[in-house]
C-alpha cells in the first residue's frame, strides 16, 4: 500500500511540475497567462502536448474502450476499436455507441479513419508498434498517449493518465480508491498463507484449454492477486500454447477459465479424460470466469470484480462473506450509473 501511495504522489507531482513548465514557457512567462494546451506524461515515457478540454476521443483497443466509459467519458467517443461498437454491454450504457466508426485493433489500424474523426487524442495500445504508430500520428496533428496496464501498479497508473487526459480526474482517484481497497481486503485475509500453500492455478485462455497466460500478462496479477499461483508464470510473451503433457505435469489444483476460452465450459474440462488425473479435475475445481457482459480478466476497472471472484474461488472459506452478486451492482452502480442486475447481468454457471 505504502509503494502505490508513494507512486500515485510521484505521478500528480509529475503532473503538477509539467503543468507549471508549460505555463513558464507561455508568453510573458507567468503561472496566470491562459494556454490552449497543456503536457502530460504516458506510460510509454512520452511529454504528449494536449488541448486544455479533450472533447474528442479515439480509442484503439478494448481495455481502452472500458476505462473511458468507466471515468464516464463515453460521449466523447468519436473512433472506438472494432469489436466495442457491437459489444452488448456498452450499447446498453450507450446505444450511440453503435454508430461510433471502428478504427482497427491491435492487429491494425486505420490511420485514415482515425484522421477522419479528428479526435483530440487517441488512446493506444501496448506493444511493439505503438511508438511507431504514435509518430505516425503525430506527423498528421493528431496527438496519442499510450497506456501499458499490464499489472495492477499499472492499471490504476493508466486509470489515473487518462482520468486526467479527458478532465475526469475526481471518478479516476474513485476507481483507483475502490480497487486500492479490495486488493487490501484481500491481502488481508490471504496475506499470511505461505507461498508452498497456496492453489498452483492454471488458466485455460483464449485458444482453449492447451493455451494459458505468461507472467507477462495482467492475467498472472489478477491471479496472484486473488491469493493463487500461476503455474505457468515462468514463460514469457504473452499468450502461449502448451502441450497437454504439460499441463498434466504441472497438475494444478485450480483450472480457470476466461469467457472468451474456446470450449472452456468447466463441464467439458472435467469430460477430458486427458485431465482426469489433474488434482483440479479430481476435487472438481474447475471454474469459468462468470460474467455474461464481459470477461473480467482484461487490464480494465471491471477485473477487481474478477479478483473478487477467483479469490472467493480459491479460498471459499476465507470470502464465505463476499456476496458478489451485491458487490459487482455496487461497483456498477457507482462506476457506471446503473446496477449489473439492471443491465442484465447475470453471474453464470459456479458463479
Amino acid at each position: 500500500m505504502l509503494k502505490k501511495t508513494v507512486y500515485r504522489i510521484s505521478l500528480v507531482l509529475t503532473l503538477i511540475l509539467l503543468s507549471l513548465a508549460l505555463f513558464a514557457c507561455t508568453p510573458g512567462g507567468s503561472p496566470g497567462d491562459d494556454s490552449d494546451t497543456r503536457m502530460v506524461v504516458d506510460q510509454a515515457g512520452r511529454s504528449v502536448e494536449l488541448p486544455q478540454r479533450v472533447e474528442r476521443v479515439v480509442t484503439t483497443y478494448q481495455p481502452a474502450t472500458y476505462l473511458v466509459f468507466a471515468l464516464g467519458a463515453d460521449e466523447k467517443l468519436v473512433g472506438v476499436d472494432l469489436a466495442s461498437p457491437g459489444l452488448e454491454f456498452f450499447r446498453l450504457l450507450n446505444p450511440a455507441i453503435a454508430q461510433v466508426p471502428g478504427v482497427g485493433s491491435k492487429k491494425g489500424l486505420n490511420l485514415e479513419e482515425i484522421a477522419a474523426a479528428a479526435p483530440d487524442v487517441v488512446i493506444l495500445f501496448p506493444g511493439h508498434d505503438s511508438q511507431s504508430l504514435a509518430e505516425q500520428l503525430e506527423a498528421q496533428g493528431i496527438p496519442s498517449v499510450i497506456i501499458k496496464p499490464e499489472s495492477p501498479e499499472l492499471l490504476q497508473e493508466a486509470i489515473l493518465l487518462v482520468g486526467d487526459v479527458l478532465g475526469e480526474g475526481e471518478q479516476a482517484e474513485a476507481l483507483v480508491s475502490y480497487y486500492e481497497e479490495k486488493l487490501a481486503y484481500i491481502r488481508d485475509r490471504v496475506g499470511e498463507i505461505p507461498e508452498e500453500e497456496r492453489p498452483r492455478v492454471y488458466l485455460a485462455g483464449p485458444g482453449g484449454v492447451l493455451s494459458t497466460c505468461s507472467g507477462d500478462l495482467y492475467q498472472h496479477y489478477l491471479i496472484e492477486e486473488a491469493g493463487g499461483k500461476n503455474v505457468a508464470e515462468e514463460l514469457s510473451g504473452g499468450w502461449n500454447n502448451v502441450s497437454l503433457e504439460q499441463v498434466i505435469a504441472w497438475n494444478p489444483d485450480v483450472i480457470v477459465s476466461l469467457q472468451y476460452s474456446e470450449q472452456g465450459e468447466p463441464e467439458g474440462i472435467m469430460a477430458d479424460a486427458n485431465l482426469a488425473a489433474t488434482r483440479a479435475v479430481q476435487k472438481k475445481r474447475v471454474y469459468r470466469f462468470p460474467s455474461n457482459l464481459g470477461p473480467w480478466d482484461y487490464p480494465e476497472p471491471r477485473s477487481i470484480l474478477g479478483v473478487l471472484w477467483l479469490a472467493q474461488k480459491l479460498y471459499p472459506d476465507l470470502f464465505a462473506d463476499l456476496d458478489l452478486q451485491q458487490e459487482t451492482d455496487l461497483f456498477h452502480e457507482q462506476f457506471f450509473g446503473c446496477t449489473f442486475t439492471e443491465l442484465g447481468g447475470r453471474l453464470d454457471g459456479n458463479a
